[in-house]
């Protein structure tokens, strides 16, 4: 009797392909990218804004302590009513700039009262120095360049030096040493300077761009202070899950800062 031998294959097994499941690990996927930006954008984007309004206060702070120094310069006292410093000290830098004369002791008419105040002559220059935005530009300066003939008494000889005109025209007027221009040419320099931008004081000084309450000023013969009017610890809430957070941005004493820049 002759044996029988099966011969089988062997099958493998294919995965069943299911779009619904992908479709399913896409969107987790997604979504836990997304949950990362968040996580990762939003505390800083909110950190940001901490930093930001902070230095806003503590600027409105310095541009404060200014006016108040303005203002003891010429009054002799300090003024406590910020908008009021600031109001007085502004009118005494309109008047300085429309009438060349307005300086010594002078007096301003505000519907608050009457201010006598010592003006400084041409006071508005140091104003408009002090509050403005300085900012550096490059500038094309066209000029000429004089080669100039000049007596050298330690050589007992002429010498030929190169002058600008502005040196030049001085040469001609006041230097005994000076013999002639023997000849000129055009030139041309590239020349940074610093140049301001000012701006009037608005009433937003006067207050915490976080709490919109007026800066605290307190102040005597010999000493004033200007402090941030925020109290223990402010809180908002940004995006559902996150908090802005901040405290008190200190204060500015007699010139001092209670931090450091």
């Amino acid at each position: 009797m002759s044996e029988v031998r099966v011969i089988g294959k062997t099958v493998e097994e294919v995965p069943e392909y299911k779009p619904t499941l992908v479709k399913v690990l896409n969107i987790v996927a997604v979504i836990f990218a997304f949950c990362v930006v968040i996580v990762i954008y939003l505390p800083s984007s909110i950190w940001k804004d901490e930093d930001s309004v902070r230095a806003i206060t503590r600027k409105r702070m310095v541009v404060l302590n200014e006016v108040e120094k303005f203002y003891k310069g010429m009054a002799g006292v300090y003024q406590n009513d910020p908008l009021l410093a600031m109001k007085v000290v502004t009118a005494a830098r309109d008047s300085s700039r429309a009438d060349s004369n307005f300086f010594g002791e002078q007096v301003i008419y505000l519907k608050e009262g009457k201010f006598t105040l010592t003006v400084p002559k041409n006071f508005y220059m140091s104003f408009d120095t002090t509050f403005s935005l300085g900012y550096q530009k490059k500038d094309t300066i066209y000029d000429t360049t004089y080669r100039v003939l000049k007596w050298n008494e330690e050589l007992l000889t002429n010498d030929t030096i190169y002058v600008l005109a502005d040196r030049y025209r001085e040469m001609q007027k006041s230097d005994s040493s000076f013999r002639k221009a023997l000849d000129s040419e055009p030139s041309k320099r590239v020349q940074s300077n610093r140049y301001y931008n000012p701006y009037y004081l608005d009433t937003t000084f006067a207050y915490s761009p976080l709490i919109n309450e007026q800066y605290q000023i307190t102040s005597d013969t010999s000493m004033v202070k200007i402090q941030d009017p925020l109290k223990g610890e402010y809180k908002e809430s940004r995006f559902l899950f996150f908090v802005f957070k901040d405290t008190s941005a200190g204060y500015i004493e007699n010139d001092e800062k209670s931090w450091k820049d």
